[in-house]
């Protein structure tokens, strides 16, 4: 893939409000487009719409949580030191490079027996690739959504 000077000061721009606007929880939004696959759903993404695409086991974690196979609403919390959520899976980064993403192990969400990989798309949602993510489903939004 490549990009345009343009595209990487764009690109620049979002990741430092991302940086300097982190949040303890993100609440996320993926959707199951017509082509098959999850996307997460991040508003005035500069770059090609495939990029926001789930894929090596991250894909199969949206579709677990998801009601209705259209939209998946997750709350996350990112951490760099383990934390103790109740209610919430833990995914524990087991590798990961700037540029080829991270790959998480995931304990304490029943029935799911997947590592997920996150893309660097990641870097522009949360500015970093956490040690930790506490991922669980957003029950109220789901509700939201299915009415």
């Amino acid at each position: 893939m490549n990009y345009t000077l343009n595209d990487l000061l764009t690109g620049a721009q979002m990741m430092s409000r991302s940086v300097f606007g982190r949040r303890k929880e993100y609440e996320l939004q993926f959707n199951h487009e017509d082509d098959g696959c999850w996307y997460v759903d991040f508003p005035n993404w500069p770059f090609e719409h495939g990029n926001l695409m789930m894929v090596s086991g991250a894909d199969k974690m949206c579709a677990f949580l998801s009601d209705d196979d259209k939209y998946t609403f997750v709350k996350v919390i990112p951490t760099n030191k383990e934390e103790d959520h109740p209610g919430y899976a833990k995914l524990v980064q087991k590798e990961h490079s700037l540029t080829g993403g991270s790959t998480y192990e995931v304990t304490g969400l029943e029935g799911f027996d997947h590592d997920i990989w996150l893309c660097p798309v990641t870097l522009f949602v949360l500015g970093k690739y956490p040690k930790y993510l506490y991922v669980k489903k957003n029950e109220a939004k789901a509700q939201e959504m299915n009415h």
